[in-house]
């Protein structure tokens, strides 16, 4: 409940938001952007500018940010991968999927 009440405690600045959970926000976009199937619904992309424009204004520490991005993507690259490997096949072997033809699949391999 203190978390809650602190978070729009810094809804009222900018600056204070950014500070409080930019880094956190930061990960959990590009992670969900790599990894998992939002990622085409998320601003992947302009995340990266803004946040470079965010850490010029000395907000948010450029190193750090760079550090939280790549270890999101790593982490995002491998959780989609290993959700992939876990499902992919039985997605590709049934016989009226939504989202696979199987005979498109044949053609595509």
């Amino acid at each position: 409940m203190e978390t809650t009440i602190d978070f729009f405690e810094h809804l009222q600045s900018l600056d204070d938001l950014v500070r409080w959970g930019g880094y956190v926000t930061l990960f959990l976009i590009i992670f969900a952007e790599t990894g998992l199937f939002v990622g085409f619904l998320l601003p992947g992309d302009s995340l990266l500018i803004t946040a470079g424009l965010v850490a010029s204004r000395g907000h948010l520490d450029l190193g750090a940010a760079i550090l939280t991005m790549t270890a999101a993507a790593i982490l995002g690259d491998s959780t989609g991968y290993l959700i992939g490997k876990r499902i992919g096949s039985s997605l590709f072997q049934r016989q009226y999927s939504t989202f696979f033809d199987p005979g498109n699949l044949h053609k595509a391999q």
